[in-house]
């Protein structure tokens, strides 16, 4: 995934937070918002729930490996996303965390472009 489709900074993820649409499931949040740049970006986040800070960094590196092969073949252009760790994020089997990264992202998609024509 390159370094120009990550969001980096505070505001974007407070805006997607605040008016996108999100997806729960048991081991991560995605959240998504259309973006008027007309490519897709995307963020990960843990906070100080999930736990210490290595199994954080073990979220944010499951999640950014399961974002760059879900995200591959159903990305929308034009869509900002967020994944957001759960406690379950770090210990979760693998099939089932990419499972249910690319059922919200299948769903949040299908949202995005009915809100936004």
């Amino acid at each position: 995934m390159k370094k120009d489709c990550r969001l980096k900074f505070r505001r974007d993820f407070v805006r997607i937070a605040r008016f996108g649409f999100y997806r729960r499931s048991n081991a991560l949040v995605v959240q998504c918002i259309a973006s008027e740049l007309g490519r897709w970006r995307v963020g990960f986040t843990a906070s100080k729930k999930v736990g210490n800070a290595v199994l954080r960094n073990r979220c944010k590196r499951r999640m950014r490996a399961v974002a760059a092969l879900v995200l591959r073949d159903i990305v929308a252009n034009g869509v900002d996303y967020v994944f957001i760790a759960r406690k379950s994020t770090s210990n979760v089997r693998w099939d089932t965390l990419v499972y249910e990264a690319e059922s919200s992202v299948a769903f949040l998609n299908k949202k995005v472009l009915e809100c936004n024509g």
